[in-house]
């Protein structure tokens, strides 16, 4: 008898978990596009050279008609790193999806879009300094930024299936915003940097002045069940004043097609904190809840 109510203890708290931790790719896309703040370093290296073709995953993109793009990855820019703000913690089904959230950003060129749209923050903290909407125009492509793994620190299977496949192609902005002076405070997530204290930064103005949309890289997408959470996960991007982090880090990349390629780790030193990046949709086109 004790033996039966222990295997039946044991479902129990198997169903439980399940229900307590629904699993990510089950569903929650607006609960994982919500959470998509990143704080972005300064990091310096050699030109890549690297040609790319680049096709829009976003819905509004897709349907305005935004060409396919052929870009050169050129230098890279930025690390961009996933942060709590105003220590609004995501919720732990989301948080080990977004905590191994990393961005290597290289320069790249192109023509200007000039479309406009109307974004909806997503993000409550955020919505309630700036309010819900924000008016900008789309101009030239930037960067595009690409997963990576710090220091081999490779997110577990699971998380890695959706991570990989996360990259956006950064375009300057022209906006109605106008900020500047706000303050802001930023909690690591990532566990290689969850020993930095929470930090106040400054928001510096005029207004948000790029906007990164999910893009694929040589005709190589996500599988369906992985790009409902890719193409909705769009972020709009403020300068901000703050820390420098000055930490020498190795970065592996994730995404396949940039492996597939054989790109070799690469040491950077990271230095000055300027932007933050916040979830935003585009055109009431809203993720699903």
């Amino acid at each position: 008898m004790k033996k039966r109510v222990s295997q039946w203890t044991v479902l129990g708290l198997i169903v439980f978990a399940v229900l307590v931790l629904p699993d990510m790719a089950s569903g929650q896309v607006r609960a994982f596009v919500e959470n998509l703040d990143v704080r972005c370093y300064r990091i310096y290296d050699q030109p890549l050279g690297l040609p790319l073709r680049l096709d829009h995953l976003n819905p509004v993109f897709i349907e305005y008609g935004a060409p396919p793009e052929h870009v050169v990855l050129w230098e890279p820019q930025d690390l961009c790193v996933p942060v709590a703000k105003n220590d609004k913690i995501p919720p732990p089904e989301v948080l080990r999806f977004i905590e191994y959230l990393d961005w290597k950003c290289y320069r790249i060129e192109g023509p200007p879009l000039d479309l406009p749209l109307t974004l909806d923050h997503l993000n409550p903290v955020i919505v309630d300094m700036f309010g819900k909407i924000d008016k900008v125009v789309v101009r030239e492509p930037q960067q595009l930024c690409v997963p990576v793994a710090k220091d081999k620190k490779i997110p577990p299977p699971e998380v890695l299936k959706l991570i990989e496949w996360l990259d956006v192609k950064c375009y300057r902005v022209d906006s109605d915003r106008w900020i500047g002076g706000e303050v802001i405070q930023l909690t690591h997530l990532n566990p290689l940097f969850v020993d930095y204290a929470p930090e106040i930064v400054h928001f510096v103005g005029p207004a948000p002045n790029q906007l990164c949309v999910p893009v694929a890289k040589n005709e190589k997408y996500p599988p369906d069940d992985i790009l409902k959470f890719i193409q909705f996960s769009d972020v709009l991007c403020y300068d901000i004043r703050g820390l420098p982090l000055d930490r020498r880090i190795r970065l592996d990349h994730l995404n396949p097609v940039l492996r597939d390629m054989g790109l070799p780790e690469e040491y950077v030193y990271v230095k000055d904190s300027h932007k933050l990046c916040v979830p935003v949709a585009k055109n009431g086109n809203f993720p699903p809840d």
